[in-house]
């Protein structure tokens, strides 16, 4: 029979994010206050059993020597005799390995690159420690919502010089077949096995047994014709049968890299390989940091193309202003079609929220902001009440270039819309003060024009040239025939499928009327992105209804109805969704109701 799960003192449980045959993880945070972590726990079942328990204790005491913003960070290593726990940095974000599920083919090649730099990097903080990983792989690459990436997982790490076999058959480079010592060109080797399937969208070698496997990394030729022309030198190296022939270390892998990529794709290459990763690690955005637990990735994923249909109260849209020679942001639908529009009052710079999907006024220029004050009404709290709870919605297009009137645009420099919604109360009973609090951000290109291959060419904001002269808007969400007053803003409930609770919704909703503040609002134009970069916070806070409008049981909650793309129009024209590619992608928080 196995023992009673063991809880780390001084933490707050705020939910379970997996388990697996080692233990389980949960979501934390420490009762002094501060941000969330992740607490991996070994397996009660595990505690007598010396190798488990020295393996877990092995990689808290690696995980020590590396620090480093490419590898997810360790906070705290506790063994008692009732349990031993890992306490980790809790990284928001999916997996490289879903990424790569989720895709159709290979990757944008500046994208696989900036993988592969990043991973490199946080490679060569392990390796400068003494540490080598033995099991880079994609599930072990955590690709954050900015696009940047994470190492995690130092479960069967050695030191330098240690041997033994250990990792990933696709992965594992001849001298880990054979156990003899590991070194750093081991993580090159399988670094480089991850950037060509990042590249190519196919693993080097591919084998229906695992003595098929070892054979090929062992003797086979490397397949440097599938991979771009100019990245034929890096793979080659990467992946050379011995140790001695790869890179001397990941940091001269990453100036190797980095000399080849700018001569092949630009100075510019990294950036757009961010952008382009930061819009499919959209996709597997979670409500929940993400952590790995005896290899597998813990985490749901949700996926919704296309725009949506129905009514909503409170919308997000995006404008590229052409006339006024300005881009516009605003709130609502009637605001993003008056912005859309040159020479209203958007177009001048002024900064106001009414609350409604109609008389909002957009957002532009100067960077200045406005709020509105909102009042909060706080209810007695029921002892299960609390925890919180995260979703991420992005909405972008897979070919910008329609709506932009660019033909040589490349996907990743479509304009995006993000939304960063948190919710807590995560668990709540009628009555309790709630809030919803999203991060607004949005990109949209202004000025510019793209060159045959993608390369970017920005005459500014103010240019009169016609061929950067394009009036376009999207919104997320939908429209309403009522006006709210000032301060007032729409929440969306839907109801939880049992199926797939992380899915986004459709259909019917509950909705109610909160009190909105934006705060920290602002839209400069960066000249380095030739776009409009936009920023804001919207909170929402209300009491929780009864019964009478929400039911006890989880709910996905909205601050956009429907939470997907709704309107698309370029010069003040509806645009087919699927004419440019719509897709919007993520996941919604959930909130539960409790029995008052």
């Amino acid at each position: 029979m196995s023992a009673a799960p063991w809880h780390l003192p001084g933490f707050t449980e705020l939910g379970e994010l997996g388990t697996g045959s080692q233990g389980r993880v949960v979501l934390a945070r420490h009762e002094a206050g501060g941000g969330q972590v992740a607490i991996k726990y070994l397996a009660p079942d595990l505690l007598g059993d010396t190798f488990a328990r020295d393996t877990f204790r092995s990689e808290a005491a690696l995980l020590t020597r590396v620090v480093d913003p490419n590898v997810a960070r360790l906070y705290e290593y506790v063994e008692t005799p009732r349990g031993a726990a890992i306490v980790l940095e809790a990284v928001p974000g999916g997996s490289l390995r879903e990424l790569l599920d989720e895709g159709d083919g290979p990757m944008p090649v500046e994208a696989a690159l900036a993988t592969l730099k990043g991973s490199l990097l946080g490679l060569a903080a392990a390796h400068a420690a003494g540490v080598v990983h033995r099991d880079y792989k994609p599930a072990n690459v955590l690709v954050q919502g900015d696009g940047r990436s994470k190492l995690i997982d130092f479960g069967i790490a050695v030191l330098a010089g240690q041997g033994g076999v250990g990792g990933t058959p696709p992965y594992m480079a001849p001298e880990q077949w054979s156990g003899r010592p590991a070194s750093s060109a081991t993580d090159i080797y399988a670094a480089t096995c991850v950037f060509f399937e990042c590249a190519t969208g196919a693993q080097p070698y591919r084998g229906d047994t695992v003595e098929s496997l070892r054979d090929q990394h062992a003797t086979a030729p490397v397949p440097v014709h599938l991979v771009p022309e100019p990245l034929r030198p890096l793979v080659a190296r990467g992946l050379a049968k011995t140790q001695t022939e790869r890179f001397a270390d990941a940091r001269a892998f990453v100036a190797e890299l980095e000399a080849a990529a700018t001569s092949a794709y630009g100075p510019d290459w990294e950036r757009r390989g961010v952008i382009a990763l930061a819009g499919v690690a959209a996709v597997l955005a979670t409500a929940v940091p993400i952590v790995s637990l005896g290899g597998a990735i813990l985490a749901p994923a949700a996926t919704s193309a296309g725009a949506g249909a129905g009514a909503g109260a409170l919308t997000g849209a995006a404008t590229g202003g052409a006339a006024a020679g300005n881009s516009s942001l605003a709130l609502g639908q009637a605001a993003a079609d008056a912005a859309g529009h040159a020479g209203t009052a958007a177009s001048k710079g002024f900064l106001a929220k009414a609350g409604g999907a109609k008389g909002v006024a957009a957002i532009a220029g100067t960077g200045a902001a406005a709020a509105v004050a909102a009042g909060v009404l706080v209810w007695p709290s029921d002892p299960d009440v609390g925890g919180v709870n995260h979703g991420v919605l992005r909405a972008s297009f897979s070919r910008p270039g329609v709506l932009l009137g660019q033909p040589h645009m490349p996907p990743s420099e479509t304009p995006y819309m993000s939304l960063d919604i948190t919710v807590r109360p995560a668990r709540a009973t009628p009555g309790t003060a709630v809030t919803v609090t999203t991060r607004f951000r949005a990109r949209n290109p202004l000025g510019a024009t793209w060159l045959p291959g993608g390369a970017r060419r920005c005459f500014g904001e103010k240019s009169k040239r016609p061929d950067v002269r394009y009036s376009y808007g999207y919104t997320v969400g939908g429209d309403t025939e009522s006006t709210l007053p000032k301060g007032k803003g729409i929440i969306g409930f839907y109801r939880a499928s049992r199926a797939n609770s992380r899915a986004l919704p459709a259909g019917p909703t509950e909705h109610i009327v909160a009190d909105s503040e934006i705060t920290g609002a602002a839209q400069p134009y960066v000249a380095s992105e030739c776009a409009h970069m936009s920023r804001w916070t919207d909170t929402r806070t209300f009491p929780l209804p009864g019964r009478e409008l929400l039911r006890p049981g989880a709910y996905l909650v909205t601050p956009a109805i429907p939470p997907r793309l709704s309107s698309i129009r370029r010069d003040g024209a509806e645009v087919a969704p699927e004419a440019v590619g719509a897709v919007t992608v993520g996941t919604l928080p959930t909130l539960t109701v409790l029995d008052g």
